[in-house]
């Protein structure tokens, strides 16, 4: 029983140490830039970073210059004031999980930096090959090689509409929104690159087709141009009931005066 608690206590602690280390993932290319920044507030006096337990960089102030390791000098920078770490000129041998000391205290954030390539260029598939307006269903692939490329996101864009996200395969049906659309692009995005497709026509598409949203698109330029029509009018009309008022106001001098002054008179006055 004695054994049961020790083991069970073990596991436990095993566990909370375990739960206060926060592990981030960090991606770069080939010949990239990593950045990695600790979450740390307040006055900093030592700082020690090392990947693996291999020593990155090390600053202790007033006692020792700051100092890069190896292969890492003459590319990595530390910032003194905030402790975060940037690495120039990265390869496959940067890999690894970096942790960092400030003020002999190694803080729970662990950074494991990984080299991804960027992604290729996708292009859409349709499914099956033979997709046309009889089958009513069709499927939309957005293919590429993604080997290397992890973590690799997906997006859609309808026409000339706004990018969405999604999945990597797309289901598209003849229903009134996808007659609608003229044509398809995907793109794949991963945490250093992304590109995007050429459009691919829509055997959906009905030229004809009347877009339900088409008013909504035309009520916004429309009421704007009834608005400022609408002040035109109001400011010429309140020009024409002021006309005396406005007159004065160009040119005071070739205004007959209300004490009675003729136009000459008050013309010689001025002048």
């Amino acid at each position: 029983m004695e054994k049961l608690t020790r083991c069970f206590m073990l596991v436990l602690l095993l566990s909370v140490v375990l739960s206060s280390v926060l592990t981030e993932e960090k991606f770069f290319g080939e010949g990239g830039t990593l950045e990695l920044g600790p979450y740390f507030s307040g006055n900093i006096s030592t700082v020690i970073w090392k990947v693996n337990n291999n020593l990155v960089a090390e600053w202790v102030k007033s006692i020792s210059d700051l100092t890069y390791y190896d292969v890492f000098e003459g590319r990595t920078n530390l910032n003194k004031e905030t402790g975060t770490l940037e690495i120039r000129k990265m390869s496959s041998n940067d890999s690894g999980v970096y942790r960092v000391e400030i003020n002999n205290k190694v803080l729970p954030e662990h950074y494991n930096a990984k080299l991804i390539k960027e992604v290729t260029q996708p292009v859409v598939e349709v499914k099956p090959l033979i997709c046309s307006e009889a089958s009513g269903n069709c499927s939309l692939l957005c293919e590429g090689n993604t080997e290397g490329a992890e973590p690799v996101t997906y997006s859609w864009k309808m026409g000339d509409r706004e990018w969405m996200d999604g999945e990597k395969i797309r289901t598209i049906t003849k229903d009134k929104e996808t007659q609608s659309i003229k044509t398809f692009s995907c793109r794949m995005k991963n945490p250093i690159s992304e590109k995007q497709s050429d459009p691919i026509d829509n055997v959906f598409y009905n030229e004809n087709f009347e877009d339900p949203e088409l008013w909504i698109k035309l009520l916004g330029p429309v009421m704007r141009s009834l608005v400022i029509l609408s002040l035109l009018c109001v400011v010429v009309f309140l020009m024409w009931r002021k006309q005396e008022s406005v007159r004065k106001l160009i040119c005071p001098c070739l205004i007959r005066k209300e004490d009675g002054e003729d136009y000459d008179d008050d013309y010689e006055n001025v002048t």
